[in-house]
């Protein structure tokens, strides 16, 4: 059985810029929607004024009431850290993250394995109403030594 490093960690907001969709994850994960948002942020990326770091965040926003399922459409952002909004892109979105106490688990290997640390979170901590992943390296995602970190909420 796999083995997840996690820790709590305080995180002050987090300015985002890039693209969202409402889907639910099973259509996201047949049209490869998220995918292809991803790439098309990574070749617009000079366009996004105020860039803090070089990693893309995936925020995904779940249903308040908690009902959740794979078919039921929620909001998923792709976008890059900025230190300030003063310019958004054709067809960008601005998003904000807010400051507070989450719980790092670091997902180590493919993304194509990313189901599996899902479920280890979704089993330790329950429904929570969003998850953050950072992705580092997007051209590495394939790989062993791919990292993915993901937050969630802390209690």
């Amino acid at each position: 059985m796999k083995t997840y490093e996690s820790e709590v960690m305080e995180k002050e907001e987090i300015k985002l810029v890039g693209f969202t969709i409402t889907e639910s994850l099973n259509h996201v994960l047949e049209s490869k929607l998220v995918e292809t948002l991803r790439r098309d942020l990574a070749k617009r990326i000079d366009e996004i004024k105020n860039r803090a770091g070089t990693g893309i965040y995936l925020n995904q926003i779940y249903p308040h009431d908690g009902e959740w399922t794979p078919d039921v459409p929620f909001e998923h952002v792709i976008a890059v850290e900025v230190s300030a909004f003063d310019h958004l892109p054709s067809g960008m979105i601005s998003h904000t993250i807010a400051a507070g106490r989450y719980i790092r688990i670091i997902h180590q290997g493919p993304e194509s394995q990313l189901g599996s640390t899902y479920e280890y979170i979704n089993n330790t901590f329950g429904t929570r109403p969003i998850d953050l992943e950072y992705w580092q390296d997007i051209n590495d995602l394939d790989s062993e030594e791919s990292r993915i970190d993901i937050y969630i909420p802390a209690p």
